[in-house]
């Protein structure tokens, strides 16, 4: 039996070869077409997905390089922007994680045309406090050691962003409590410490601080993770 599959989408038909769905495996294609022995497998799936960008997604089936995207693979009715945003989704819908990986690699590290690029980072450490405070009970000097920078790519943080106790920097000065505004300031100063200490600062053309999560490991000890976004030169390293 020919191991040709076929994809219809809106209207338009794609034939695909087992080759070409086991690819980038698992996921929707081979989860769908692929069955146990024995049993019967399906050879056509009907999907309601945008069809202009599934051959970009052929391409990348075939093992052919889609980025940078070309111009004259963009939907008529996209921007670059909204082709690259509209891929990610497609990825996630096909369960096509490397392509995902890849796109969002992409956009975590993509050149802003002078030589800036922007990433993501969380930087992850912890302190001593008295009960229902946020002041460390140790010198600054002290704390700041404890704490290290890990690059995230942009959807790992948009996922930690997503979780009940993120707490984002207030927008406006109305958008949170005095305590809410001390931690923000503390972070920052920890931020900045980290940044020079680690010799990325010389690298760094501007620093966002985006949010907050954090934990009690006692009544003592807080632990938290202080998300970033960082414009950074072409000199930029990292761990």
């Amino acid at each position: 039996m020919s191991s040709e599959y076929t994809i219809i989408i809106t209207d338009n038909t794609f034939k695909l070869s087992q080759l070409q769905i086991e690819f980038d495996s698992p996921n929707l294609f081979t989860s769908y077409f692929i069955r146990p022995a024995g049993q019967k497998a399906p050879r056509q799936l009907e999907v309601s997905r945008d069809p202009y960008l599934f051959t970009i997604i052929l391409r990348y089936l075939n093992g052919y390089q889609v980025l940078p995207l070309h111009p004259g693979l963009i939907p008529p009715y996209c921007t670059l922007e909204a082709a690259l945003a509209d891929l990610v989704a497609d990825a996630r819908f096909y369960k096509l994680n490397g392509l995902l990986k890849l796109l969002t690699s992409n956009k975590n590290q993509e050149d802003q045309g002078d030589g800036t690029i922007i990433r993501y980072a969380k930087i992850v450490g912890d302190y001593m406090t008295k009960p229902n405070q946020f002041e460390p009970t140790q010198d600054f000097s002290a704390v700041v050691p404890n704490f290290t920078l890990k690059l995230s790519s942009e959807e790992q943080c948009q996922m930690f962003s997503k979780q009940s106790n993120f707490r984002a920097v207030p927008k406006t000065k109305d958008g949170g409590s005095a305590d809410i505004f001390y931690v923000c300031f503390l972070y920052e100063r920890i931020i900045h410490e980290v940044l020079q200490r680690d010799g990325y600062a010389l690298h760094v053309d501007h620093c966002e601080q985006l949010g907050w999560i954090r934990s009690f490991s006692s009544e003592y000890h807080r632990q938290c993770t202080i998300l970033v976004k960082l414009w950074t030169g072409p000199g930029f390293k990292a761990d």
